[in-house]
């Protein structure tokens, strides 16, 4: 589902998992897979927009990359609500950053 709801934006450079492990990763430039600017904490920032909406989404250190490990007895309709949260955050992310690029 993540890469379902995630492969088309413009900032995700890939989509990986296995099982219920999961994690998307954030490029500034999506061809050449550039990364943000360390500065910019993409990944944390989208971390704790999604905290802010009541998921748990870990920020890896590595990278701008935002990581999944639901519980084993995850439902369906949880990982659907898992993923719209997760949108939700990196589209909030996205449009931030979009403001912040058009400022002098």
């Amino acid at each position: 589902r993540l890469k379902e709801r995630f492969a088309q934006l413009e900032i995700v450079g890939e989509v990986r998992g296995v099982g219920l492990l999961g994690a998307i990763e954030f490029v500034a430039d999506r061809q050449t897979k550039r990364r943000f600017d360390p500065q910019l904490k993409v990944g944390a920032r989208i971390s704790k927009a999604a905290r802010d909406r009541g998921l748990i989404a870990r920020a890896m250190p590595h990278g701008d990359i935002l990581g999944f490990a639901p519980p084993l007895v995850v439902s369906e309709s949880e990982i659907d609500e898992i993923v719209d949260l997760a949108y939700r955050a990196t589209k909030q992310v996205m449009d931030e950053l979009a403001k912040e690029s058009r400022v002098p």
